[in-house]
């Protein structure tokens, strides 16, 4: 940036002695100008009103001999042509010249930075004067304001349409809003709406109090009926509090008053968790590496209140040297054992409970050295967490002697309108998980799948209401509160996450809830799909022909799936000849406009574009394409490419 325009006028490199202050008018000027080039005589006019016509000019021309005194570099600030004048390359490379330009990138980023590069208005500093140039300055800089605010407004609605933008920009294009304009109500109420879809509601509270401040000292007035709306709007979004796991026995003999408290706490003693090293295999001798990472887990293992955890120096000797007294002197609930797979790159690992020897789960996990360095303390945290939540979801199982038929019910009955299901029905279903959890208000699956259908919600109205969003994640991390053991929890925390651009977070998820269900085609179907997006469309095809292998006969949405994994792996024909198996073209519109136009069909791409266009009016290719949760720009760009040349715009 060379030349700033905006708040107060400077020059970022240095000029010969002081640049002068209608320098930066004119420069202005020049830019603004709807053809970028004003004639002498109109400059002149403008710049000195109550001179006449050819001492105006003569003072234009001393002006430009001034500028280029100043100005000692070879990129010019104005360049003349004939009796025109226009905004040299210098003047290019301004604030206002990149704000205007950047203003019309289809990029959300480049329009974000043309926003905060609005640090004030106008050539905030300089005298008006009076005339004709006090009018250029009142239109211009209100014509500058509007399309600065403007653009924030379609900025913050933009970046916080899935829920999750950073709140550090918000706050400083909410800056940039108010510094411009610290009355304007219609800000504000941007500010409230794009925090509500963040789903800061804290934030919203705090700028509705500072807007009635601002009002009633400056205006002595009150906000209007529609702001006062869009809180309660906002408001009504808000996540309810989260309920907490109760036991069902002593839940009937205690008070209401009584009825939160955590059902650890009903348990009697603390279960004695050992862990063992894995087994090598035989003739091979374990790898330092692998031993470390097992007493890395039990130390992060120790952390939680529900259980204890046999120091590893205790355990690791029984393990070594094992004597049937010697494991019965660690007096553990739990063991956790395991072996190295013959590959040497993962490690079988299993949950039994003691005395007896019943497993309770079981589950492998990449543990190659190559990849060890790096995903050491990532590997580390998943199985500490995974083996925490089943331990601690046997108790409550355990504990819960007597479930709730009704509540199970309930959520069969919602399962079922799960499936190839319409709006309609997805209501229904969410509708019978509410009434199980109303049954038995620990039943974590039934918030996991009311997460699942606030989700398909959000996706099947065009993916423009984040509040949905915010609740779906809500009802999924309700579910791993009460029991993190849960697939179903993970995996609808994953998938939210994921439409909500939380890349690292849904890839992290997905692994967790495919180690507890290993053999779920859903979920492989699902793990698949993010792959994709995730920028692994080799990798989640694989997972892709493995749920059709548990699931030869899926219902439509593993059809979608595998349609768009194959386009992200730029097989185009698989991707069409895959839509042949859905129940009907509509729900792949996009996906067929797409393929036909990057293979080069023109006629058909365009035939299924014109029913796109119908479908969604006014939608741009490039808003399709962004509607997928793909973590790739090339990605994005070439769906959005397919669907211009479908004729979408």
């Amino acid at each position: 940036m060379i030349v700033h325009l905006v708040g107060v006028p400077h020059m970022a490199q240095p000029t010969e002695g002081v640049f002068p202050a209608k320098g930066y008018i004119l420069i202005a000027m020049l830019l603004l100008a709807g053809s970028g080039r004003m004639s002498r005589q109109a400059v002149a006019a403008l710049l000195w009103d109550d001179a006449p016509e050819e001492k105006a000019l003569t003072n234009l021309r001393q002006l430009l001999v001034r500028i280029h005194r100043c100005w000692p570099y070879e990129e010019p600030l104005i360049e003349t042509s004939g009796s025109h004048l226009m905004a040299g390359s210098s003047a290019q490379r301004s604030d206002l010249a990149s704000i205007l330009a950047l203003q019309k990138s289809a990029v959300l980023a480049e329009r974000v930075e043309a926003v905060l590069l609005a640090r004030g208005d106008l050539l905030d500093t300089i005298d008006t004067g009076g005339g004709e140039l006090a009018q250029w300055f009142r239109g211009e800089r209100e014509r500058f304001r509007r399309l600065v605010l403007g653009l924030a407004a379609d900025v913050l609605l933009e970046m916080t349409r899935f829920g999750r933008a950073p709140e550090r920009e918000i706050d400083i294009i909410g800056e940039r809003m108010l510094a411009l304009e610290p009355e304007r109500e219609e800000s504000y109420r941007a500010l409230l709406e794009a925090y509500g879809r963040n789903g800061n509601f804290d934030a919203v509270n705090r700028t509705y109090a500072t807007l009635v401040a601002v009002l009633k000292q400056e205006l002595d007035s009150e906000p209007r009926p529609e702001t006062m709306a869009a809180m309660r709007r906002i408001l009504a979004n808000a996540p309810r509090a989260r309920l907490h796991v109760v036991s069902d026995r002593s839940s009937e003999m205690q008070g209401d008053a009584d009825r939160e408290v955590s059902a650890t706490r009903s348990l009697v003693g603390l279960p004695r968790v050992a862990l063992f090293p894995p087994k090598a295999l035989a003739g091979d001798q374990l790898h330092y590496l692998h031993r470390a990472l097992i007493e890395d887990v039990a130390n992060d293992l120790s952390r939680h209140r529900t259980f204890a955890v046999i120091a590893p120096h205790s355990s690791f000797e029984v393990a070594d040297s094992p004597d049937a007294e010697r494991l019965a002197a660690l007096r553990s609930g739990y063991l956790i054992s395991g072996f190295m797979l013959p590959d040497g790159e993962h490690m079988a690992l299993r949950l039994t409970r003691q005395p007896g020897a019943e497993i309770i789960w079981a589950a492998e996990y990449p543990i190659g050295l190559d990849k060890l360095p790096s995903t050491f303390r990532r590997i580390t945290r998943q199985i500490s967490s995974t083996l925490a939540s089943e331990i601690e979801r046997d108790q409550l199982d355990r504990m819960r002697a007597d479930p709730k038929p009704n509540a199970y019910r309930h959520y069969l009955e919602g399962q079922t309108r799960l499936k190839n299901c319409d709006l309609p029905k997805l209501r229904r279903a969410r509708a019978e998980f509410k009434q199980a959890i109303s049954e038995d208000r620990s039943f974590a699956p039934a918030h996991a799948r009311i997460a699942q259908t606030l989700q398909l919600e959000w996706l099947m109205l065009g993916g423009n209401d984040p509040y949905l969003l915010h609740q779906a994640r809500h009802e999924a991390e309700t579910a791993l509160a009460i029991d993190g053991g849960i697939g179903e929890g993970h995996w609808m925390a994953a998938v939210v996450a994921l439409y909500q651009r939380d890349f690292d977070y849904a890839a992290e998820k997905f692994l967790v809830a495919e180690a507890l269900n290993p053999h779920s085609a859903d979920l492989l179907s699902h793990h698949a799909d993010a792959l994709s997006h995730l920028g692994f469309a080799d990798t989640g095809w694989e997972r892709f022909q493995r749920a059709l292998e548990l699931n030869p006969f899926p219902p439509d949405y593993y059809w979608w799936f595998g349609c768009t994994i194959a386009i992200r792996r730029r097989d185009f024909a698989t991707g069409i000849e895959l839509c042949k198996n859905m129940s009907s073209e509509d729900a792949v519109l996009r996906v067929l406009a797409m393929c036909h136009g990057l293979m080069g069909n023109v006629d058909v791409a365009r035939q299924y574009g014109r029913k796109l266009a119908e479908m969604y009016p006014g939608a741009t290719a490039l808003e399709m394409a962004r509607l997928a949760p793909d973590r790739r720009s090339e990605d994005i760009n070439l769906c959005a490419e397919g669907l211009r040349i479908a004729g979408l715009d």
